[in-house]
């Protein structure tokens, strides 16, 4: 059986090699911007989809495919494309209630099932320093992340008040607690 996982992402590979699982990187290369679905539950779930199935039509494998985005006030938070608009994303989450989408895709023809769904995480942040805002800028990789933030980052956590969901979902961007039993259901032995 061979596992793909359709992410480049260095927190969904570190997640996955957590669990001692053998793999193979693929990043999948969509078009995020062109798809139009707007609801942030469906949108996480299609991008997802949209990600794995882009990898299975060119190899047989169990695939794994994810898709991480920021709701606040509304507004949805995907990566900044500059690190002015990083920092405006800063602002704007600076002591604000957010909700992390992640779209979670598994397929297995093997075992012949597919799981398609949309892990909710919210999180409170506490107030930035508009001086802490300008070193996080330049410290971190912020075009990197959605809503300019990675919760697997040590001094990241210190910003975050609370968090009610999946808790790798929000620091890694890979929902452990539902990869693990899918993957035990396809017959993938891991362990830590």
């Amino acid at each position: 059986m061979k596992l793909i996982l359709a992410s480049a992402s260095k927190n969904r590979c570190q997640a996955l090699q957590s669990l001692n699982v053998t793999f193979q990187v693929v990043a999948s290369r969509i078009n995020e911007s062109s798809v139009g679905e707007n609801h942030p539950v469906k949108r996480a779930r299609l991008l997802a989809k949209l990600k794995g199935e882009a990898i299975l039509k060119k190899t047989t494998a169990i695939v794994i495919a994810a898709d991480t985005f920021t709701i606040c006030q509304g507004k949805i938070l995907e990566k900044p494309k500059s690190e002015t608009e990083a920092k405006a994303m800063l602002y704007f989450i600076s002591n604000q209630q957010t909700t992390n989408h992640t779209g979670l895709y598994y397929h297995d023809p093997y075992q012949k099932f597919t799981y398609n769904r949309t892990i909710i995480t919210q999180v409170k942040f506490r107030q930035f320093y508009p001086d802490e805002i300008d070193a996080y800028i330049k410290k971190f990789p912020v075009t990197s992340w959605a809503a300019a933030y990675a919760a697997s980052e040590l001094y990241i956590k210190g910003m975050i008040k609370t968090i009610r969901g999946s808790l790798t979902g929000l620091t890694h961007a890979l929902p452990l607690e539902v990869v693990i039993p899918l993957l035990k259901r396809s017959g993938i032995i891991f362990y830590p």
